[in-house]
């Protein structure tokens, strides 16, 4: 099972893209700040990164340009995620060595096939793009994927409506 590795400072999207992955037959861990980003990823080996820009104590700049420097971590695909839409963004962290970036809210179609590219390609060492069969390994299709899918929504809406109803509460 292919190991996917998120870094991001906000829980509700760690979770809500956490869960997509899974249903697509990832494993997932998980990280909320780029002071994490290296050490999670020789922990768990992940296939593919995905990185926040924005986040408190180490952005996912200055954690991309970490991970890129360590031998252990330089081959890691590391895609960058973000709201910030910045075409200078992109090309500069591309230059630093990302190997995609999306934008919030993601593409779950083009995210899942990327990601499903990036492994591909890591584990035949070449390029190219990703077969059909490879895509259809992580397209969710089974009715108990899509049962596990809503299981997991009603989570996440419990989630963010018990953090409304703290929020409501504290004001």
């Amino acid at each position: 099972m292919p190991r996917i590795l998120i870094i991001d400072d906000e829980p509700d999207l760690r979770l809500a893209l956490g869960a997509t992955l899974e249903d697509h037959g990832y494993e997932v861990f998980e990280g909320s700040d780029g002071s994490e980003a290296l050490e999670l990823a020789i922990k768990h080996s992940p296939d593919v990164m995905i990185l926040d820009i924005n986040m408190p104590v180490v952005d996912g700049i200055t954690a991309l340009k970490i991970l890129k420097g360590d031998e252990r971590t330089r081959e890691i695909p590391v895609c960058i995620l973000t709201a910030v839409k910045d075409v200078a963004h992109e090309y500069y962290v591309a230059e630093l060595g990302a190997a995609d970036f999306f934008l919030k809210p993601w593409s779950e179609d083009r995210m899942v096939r990327r990601l499903a590219e990036l492994i591909e390609e890591r584990s035949s060492g070449a390029g190219g793009s990703v077969t059909a069969d490879t895509f259809a390994e992580y397209e969710t299709a089974s009715n108990l994927t899509e049962w596990l899918r809503m299981e997991r929504n009603e989570r996440l809406l419990q989630t963010i409506q018990a953090r409304h109803n703290t929020w409501v509460s504290l004001s």
